[in-house]
């Protein structure tokens, strides 16, 4: 039997993906409640609603297969694990998603491949349930943390009410104006501290890829230069 299942499923090397944070990360408790929402979504009848929806839009041909159901059951645990209900935002990359999730799949050349993980995302966004957009930055020449947002779609297919999301959205800007008010900081709006995680994500980026970036630099200019004279470098310094 297990010789079958490993020759049905040789087109990937984790046909049982199961989402594992990482040893000592916790979360809030909305996103535990969503977790538990969402343990076997892809077998429910609204998803099968969901996706016979997007089929009468021309969006889907059939029911995925088994395989990609069990890769959205997968990440959609680390997508609630990581949601921040404030910004209404998951906080996290989707490689290191793709990687928790166990969607990750790295070739001998030690090249790492999400492919099973970004399929997942793109067939969630077309069922309305969430946003997916990647964006380019120019100035550091890499694309910065994809968006990705719960849609009303998907709170209501996990029979999560609105106001459950409301009152986990106020319990946060309540947590931040306590944690501002430690730090001798004036209390923010709640528009404000939405705008202001949206920036942080972004902004710690950018900066990151800036500091690698900045050593990269300086590591192809140190190999360049061990093979130069003193004198070569200081002539060059003068220019």
């Amino acid at each position: 039997m297990t010789d079958l299942q490993q020759t049905y499923y040789r087109q990937v090397k984790n046909p049982n993906p199961v989402f594992t944070p990482r040893k000592g990360a916790g979360t809030l408790k909305f996103c535990e409640k969503l977790m538990e929402k969402a343990v076997g979504f892809t077998s429910r009848f609204d998803f099968a609603i969901h996706v016979a929806h997007a089929r009468s839009r021309g969006l889907r041909r059939r029911m995925p297969p088994v395989l990609r159901r069990r890769a959205i059951d997968a990440l959609l645990q680390g997508l609630c694990f990581h949601y921040d209900p404030l910004a209404n935002r998951v906080q996290c990359s989707i490689t290191t998603l793709a990687i928790e999730c166990g969607l990750a799949t790295e070739s001998g050349a030690g090249k790492l491949s999400i492919t099973r993980a970004t399929r997942a995302l793109t067939f969630l966004s077309e069922l309305g349930l969430i946003t997916y957009q990647t964006e380019y930055d120019p100035l550091i020449g890499c694309y910065i943390p994809t968006d990705i947002t719960f849609t009303s779609a998907l709170f209501a297919a996990l029979d999560v009410s609105e106001e459950a999301v409301a009152a986990a959205r106020r319990s946060r800007v309540e947590w931040e104006n306590r944690q501002r008010k430690k730090q001798g900081l004036d209390t923010l709006g709640m528009d404000e501290l939405i705008a202001k995680a949206w920036r942080f994500v972004r902004e710690r980026f950018r900066s990151y890829q800036t500091e690698l970036k900045s050593r990269g630099i300086k590591r192809a200019r140190t190999r360049r230069d061990a093979g130069r004279e003193r004198q070569d470098i200081v002539t060059l310094v003068k220019r």
